[in-house]
């Protein structure tokens, strides 16, 4: 949530954090945590510092542009969720009309998602040929590009792709602070009353060793990087037809599905989240606030900082590494790391972790 004042009304800081202000407290789902009075001043409006001391949110602030970045609470359960209840989500389509996750109550939904810097992108014409076979059993699926560049970057596979159900663009990564993704392809269930029954977990549904249009070449046939790349991609352990059959499983049984969990299960399953992730969101939400500003440099020191509070954060790392140079895979300067070289250091095969049941 960026702010230009430390200050902020009960309705602007429900609209950019989902925590409802109450009698009791502040409130997201059933979960309230008790606030001092301090933090509710005589004007009505809320004290910033003291609702993210309070619910664990990073607050980082940059001086010269005049403002301060509210990343999502970490003290609550320490997890990417507070509640199994999907938290509000609106975000454009390509044509800038906005979307309300919540208008599909009511039916199944998947939320996949992937970015134009991912070889994913070339899987929306499968998530599209899923939708239109699972519809009529009640299932929507929702794909979100998340990538700072908006429209623009994400049109070219969305128009190839040509999808009937809902394709959105998520230009400040809202994904990760709301939902916990980190990296894509992504994708996790809600069900018809708005309860999430899959948290994020890699959403393959086409084989990335084979999918890219090098893979029927030798390796050695191939530029260097390309094969370094395709290399690392082949120690990926990838089973592409394990999450459809999930999902076909789940359409056909509801919540007798053995994939779909209870909340208490989508909530242990669900990602950690400390100050310093809550930080490492706000940083990365300022990275995207001033590059869109036109100042890249500025934004570049952010990103820096919120690659190094959470590592592991796949999306911060390779949009950025893309905003730099969407050709290369090797060290960035600017950054002082790459693909290559950081997926060398975690080991290819713990890229994506394997899915549980």
């Amino acid at each position: 949530m960026i702010l230009d004042d430390l200050t902020v009304g009960p309705a602007g800081f429900q609209a950019g954090t989902g925590w409802a202000i109450k009698p009791q407290g502040a409130c997201k789902g059933d979960v309230c945590v008790p606030l001092p009075t301090s933090v509710r001043r005589p004007d009505g409006r809320l004290d910033v510092a003291g609702l993210a001391e309070r619910l664990g949110m990073g607050l980082v602030a940059d001086e010269a542009h005049g403002v301060w970045a509210l990343g999502p609470e970490s003290a609550a359960t320490g997890r990417a969720l507070t509640t199994a209840e999907a938290p509000p989500l609106e975000l454009p389509r390509l044509d800038g009309t906005l979307f309300r996750l919540d208008s599909l109550r009511g039916q199944k939904v998947v939320l996949v998602a992937w970015a134009s810097w991912c070889g994913c992108r070339e899987d929306l014409r499968l998530w599209s040929a899923l939708r239109e076979q699972l519809h009529p059993r009640g299932l929507e699926v929702v794909t979100v590009a998340l990538d700072t560049g908006g429209p623009d970057a994400a049109r070219p596979w969305i128009e190839k792709a040509g999808p009937n159900h809902p394709a959105l663009i998520d230009a400040r990564h809202e994904l990760g602070a709301k939902f916990g993704v980190v990296n894509v392809p992504n994708g996790l269930w809600i069900d018809e009353d708005g309860v999430i029954v899959r948290p994020a977990e890699p959403a393959w549904i086409e084989d990335p060793h084979a999918s890219s249009e090098t893979a029927a070449q030798s390796l050695d046939e191939l530029p260097a990087d390309h094969r370094d790349v395709r290399a690392e991609i082949r120690k990926m352990t990838i089973d592409p037809a394990v999450y459809p059959a999930m999902i076909r499983d789940w359409v056909a049984n509801g919540r007798a599905s053995q994939y779909a969990l209870e909340p208490h299960e989508v909530l242990e399953r669900a990602r950690p989240r400390d100050a310093d992730v809550s930080r490492a969101a706000a940083r990365f939400e300022l990275g995207e606030y001033v590059h869109r500003a036109g100042d890249h440099t500025a934004a570049v020191a952010h990103w820096r900082e919120a690659h190094r509070l959470q590592p592991d954060n796949w999306t911060y790392k390779r949009q950025a590494w893309n905003l730099a140079d969407p050709e290369s895979v090797r060290t960035i300067d600017a950054y002082g790391s790459g693909w290559l070289d950081d997926v060398r250091a975690l080991g290819a095969e713990n890229y994506y972790p394997e899915i549980q049941p």
